[in-house]
């Protein structure tokens, strides 16, 4: 992040809108023809030549010294960030990562 940030490449407190079908959002509206509004705000993102990498600040206290309990919570979120980021840069989303200061580490989705 700290090379981005020296080039100019890296993004903080992105907010974004973004419309999905709601049948993504609970399987019993599937086929509704309904959308539902998402909305958010992507804590930071750079660019590199693969794409964009998509970085999530949490706090949360974690069970699971690997992080995975922190990934099962939050990968739909990011899902949804990395969406948002394609629509409104137009570029791919290489890489997703979460960072946890309670482990003091990155986390790869």
């Amino acid at each position: 992040m700290q090379r981005a940030q020296l080039l100019g490449r890296l993004y903080r407190e992105r907010q974004f809108f973004l419309t999905v079908d709601a049948g993504e959002a609970d399987t019993r509206w599937k086929d509704s023809g309904e959308t539902i509004l998402v909305q958010g705000i992507i804590d930071a993102y750079f660019e590199t030549d693969e794409g964009l990498v998509l970085v999530d600040y949490k706090t949360d206290k974690v069970e699971n010294p690997d992080g995975s309990d922190l990934i099962a919570k939050y990968q739909v979120q990011l899902d949804y960030y990395a969406e948002a980021l394609t629509r409104l840069t137009g570029q791919p989303v290489a890489e997703k990562l979460i960072y946890s200061f309670a482990l003091r580490k990155e986390l790869k989705l």
